[in-house]
């Protein structure tokens, strides 16, 4: 267990920090803040012996979405996501209150896009336009069969890294991401494919998923740092769109960006 004491007044992080640790409070109080324009930082809570902040940075590597300082002389246990999957397999038993702060801002989300969706009097047949829809692959009363999809390689250095030169998809969604450092499980990724790289990363560890929309099919970002490109359209939370359909035949995906080597090309063929 790793372990970091801080000083009265001192800055665990600070809102817009890039993060990839998770905090437990062993002894002290530690205040969140958020930066409001133009007015004095809010306060969003104190934290006491036992709370967890900063989780989310084991998800989403994403900047920190609040500020945290020692209130008085604080001492933490500090997690990132390789000490998080070797714990899994060594204690699970101990990864308990970091898995009970990951339900507990889920159900806060749903509630909050709940409130949301009853605030602006969503009718129900357009909740899949603000929800991830639940996507299985193969046949249904009301959508055509899949169609055929194969993904490959674009760049000869991606097969020299081990990426299959082909891939079929015979089912949806089909997830991308960032296969985690060494070995052992990763359990905080869901990927169908897991792609290894390397530090400055062009790949997020949940970077993108291949899914069925009504009767298309699209490529959406999960909110990866760098995003995701298709057909030369970039996707992200930096764009203005988090998905984009695949068209009939050939089309590119780019994890990351450009200058990356994770190039790809998408076929998309009907099976009638």
């Amino acid at each position: 267990m790793r372990e970091k004491t801080y000083a009265q007044g001192e800055w665990i992080f600070r809102e817009g920090d890039q993060g990839s640790e998770a905090f437990q409070i062993l002894s002290g109080r530690v205040e969140i803040t958020i930066h409001v324009s133009g007015q004095p930082d809010a306060t969003l809570g104190h934290l006491v012996v036992g709370d967890i902040f900063g989780e989310m940075a084991l998800l989403d590597e994403k900047p920190r979405s609040a500020s945290a300082r020692a209130l008085e002389p604080t001492r933490l246990h500090l997690m990132n996501t390789e000490e998080f999957n070797a714990l899994f397999l060594k204690n699970p038993k101990a990864l308990a209150p970091f898995l009970s702060s990951f339900f507990e801002r889920l159900r806060h989300t749903n509630d909050l896009l709940r409130r949301e969706l009853e605030h602006r009097r969503i009718p129900t047949t357009q909740l899949h336009q603000f929800l991830e829809p639940t996507i299985t692959g193969g046949k249904s009363p009301s959508l055509p069969p899949l169609p055929r999809l194969t993904l490959r390689a674009s760049r000869p250095e991606l097969i020299q890294a081990g990426v299959p030169d082909s891939i079929s998809m015979d089912r949806l969604p089909y997830r991308i991401g960032r296969r985690q450092a060494g070995e052992g499980a990763d359990i905080l990724s869901a990927n169908d494919l897991a792609l290894s790289d390397r530090y400055p990363y062009q790949i997020s560890r949940n970077h993108c998923v291949i899914e069925r929309l009504d009767s298309s099919i699209v490529v959406r970002d999960r909110g990866s740092t760098l995003g995701t490109i298709v057909n030369g359209k970039v996707l992200g939370t930096e764009s203005e769109q988090m998905s984009a359909p695949l068209n009939p035949g050939s089309n590119q995906l780019i994890l990351g960006t450009e200058a990356g080597p994770f190039h790809f090309s998408l076929q998309v063929d009907s099976r009638s």
